[in-house]
């Protein structure tokens, strides 16, 4: 038979229930303290709150690159044919002595005031062709020197433009008319696309001119050309930059067929630059 408790042990077993009650409510207290600090703690954290912004903002928008007006600018393409040797001196190319007069034309023109780009030693005419439409130049001048295919034949400036592109024929006249001018021989002319099937006259998109200064497989000639490096770039460049000049100032007719014969400075037109 089992003992029967006294009153003194009901006394005591109460005593200790409450004891563990009160402890476990103390507890429950506790930790909804702890819960709670470390809440406010999370949104007190600088980075906590980084985060939260990456996750809420939207994305930062970044404003589109304007486009580079390069329609002052020329693009210059000496010939990059390094088999096509002077009779003079079969030790230098057309290439050596187009990019002599290529990168004097650069500097003149950048004296000037204007921005020129030039294109690589090594570039193909579909290479120039790409970097000319792509930079949407004002100009774009290739630098060669002719060949006659008899040795000793031919003789003459001569160049060439596209009748269909705007400005062509006025950046040509302005170019052709006074580096022929500097030959000792008469002038072949100015001619269109169709008498010749040139790459970077057919596929251009700015006004070009093809400058063939004069024949390296003559000797008089290409002997010429060598001798009068400084002559024929100084001609080229104020070639240039009288068309962008006039280019500047609007007096570069926008359709075909109204070439200006000889592009003058503006100052000549009694424009000044107050005026403009």
């Amino acid at each position: 038979m089992a003992n029967k408790e006294t009153w003194e042990d009901l006394k005591k077993r109460a005593r200790w229930d409450r004891i563990a009650g009160a402890a476990a409510v103390l507890i429950l207290i506790f930790a909804l303290m702890i819960s709670g600090i470390s809440s406010c703690t999370k949104h007190l954290d600088p980075d906590a709150q980084t985060v939260d912004n990456q996750e809420t903002l939207p994305p930062e928008t970044v404003p589109p690159t304007e486009p580079i007006d390069n329609s002052l600018a020329v693009f210059l393409s000496p010939s990059t044919q390094e088999e096509n040797l002077y009779a003079c001196d079969k030790s230098i190319s057309e290439e050596n002595a187009m990019w002599q007069i290529g990168r004097r034309v650069k500097t003149l023109v950048e004296d000037a005031g204007y921005v020129v780009y030039i294109c690589g030693e090594d570039d193909s005419p579909i290479a120039k062709i790409k970097q000319g439409n792509h930079l949407k130049c004002g100009a774009y001048v290739t630098l060669h020197s002719n060949s006659s295919g008899v040795e000793g034949g031919g003789k003459g400036t001569e160049c060439f433009y596209n009748e269909d592109i705007p400005g062509s024929l006025a950046l040509s006249e302005s170019i052709y008319n006074r580096v022929a001018a500097l030959s000792p021989n008469d002038g072949r002319g100015i001619k269109n696309q169709y008498q010749r099937d040139l790459y970077e006259i057919n596929n251009n998109t700015s006004a070009v001119c093809f400058l063939e200064v004069e024949f390296h497989d003559n000797i008089a000639t290409s002997r010429w050309i060598l001798n009068h490096v400084e002559e024929i770039a100084q001609a080229v460049s104020d070639g240039i930059v009288a068309y962008l000049k006039n280019k500047e100032y609007g007096l570069i007719p926008e359709a075909t067929g109204e070439p200006i014969l000889e592009p003058t400075y503006p100052e000549q037109e009694g424009i000044d630059d107050a005026e403009a």
